[in-house]
């Protein structure tokens, strides 16, 4: 009998060995990952100067990446491409930081230089980036589908800056802000802004809420008789069409 229980425990402990554990010895894939609202992101941005002041000649534009897989103990380095038909020179109207994943993370981001250069004031200028692998980092994740309940899809492997220095009327200059400013002209605008602090993108926004109304009340009035002052001293200030510049009749 206590042989038969001998037997058994041996068969139990070689019934019960552990076998190695099976793991994958793959490399973790890296992303952009833009995250602009919940389950929706963004695989490029439109940026321009125009807003800025002129004293304002660089901006760094910070794009989310990410990659699979659990933290790394040390710094692993990625690679990023330009596309050939990006229109943007490298060192003239950007700059690429060192293309390092820190340590410890799962989530890091790309520090983009973008400059200002005259240039941009007629023109848009693209730069187009691509993540491509490297001995650290697969690419093997292509697309992302949208969680907004649309068909769309996000490229998590290319990623596009429009840059531009070209301040407009936008879409809400002629229905809500030219019954304070009047025609729109670049001259103008800025004047007000140098003489006044209107933000250079005060009229970005649609119809505007009360106190905002009040403000562009105060901006085109003091502009009025600042403008109506300075001709009384036969000092006429003319706008870029060469005619006398004037805010809303009725802000004369």
């Amino acid at each position: 009998m206590k042989r038969l229980l001998y037997i058994s425990i041996i068969l139990i402990a070689a019934a019960c060995k552990r076998e190695p554990l099976v793991t994958y010895d793959v490399k973790d894939n890296i992303y952009f990952n833009n995250e602009i609202s919940s389950g929706t992101y963004q695989d490029s941005l439109d940026f321009t100067f125009a807003y800025s002041d002129a004293a304002v000649k660089e901006m760094t534009i910070n794009i989310p990446l990410g990659v699979t897989g659990a933290p790394a103990a040390a710094d692993r380095y990625y690679k990023l491409v330009v596309d050939p038909t990006s229109t943007a020179v490298a060192s003239t109207h950007f700059e690429l930081p060192e293309l390092v994943f820190r340590a410890g993370r799962v989530r890091d981001t790309l520090h983009v230089l973008l400059k200002r250069i005259p240039d941009q004031v007629s023109g848009i200028k693209k730069l187009i980036l691509h993540l491509q692998p490297n001995e650290q980092f697969n690419t093997d994740i292509l697309y992302r589908i949208m969680n907004n309940g649309t068909p769309d899809t996000s490229s998590m492997l290319t990623f596009s800056i429009s840059t531009s220095d070209i301040l407009s009327a936008g879409p809400y200059w002629t229905d809500y802000y030219a019954r304070y400013f009047g025609t729109f002209s670049l001259k103008k605008v800025r004047l007000i802004h140098d003489l006044l602090g209107m933000p250079l993108d005060f009229w970005a926004t649609s119809s505007p809420a009360p106190d905002k109304r009040s403000t562009a009340v105060y901006y085109a009035s003091v502009m009025g008789r600042y403008l109506a002052d300075e001709a009384k001293k036969g000092n006429i200030i003319l706008d870029e069409d060469g005619t006398p510049m004037k805010m809303a009749p009725a802000y004369p």
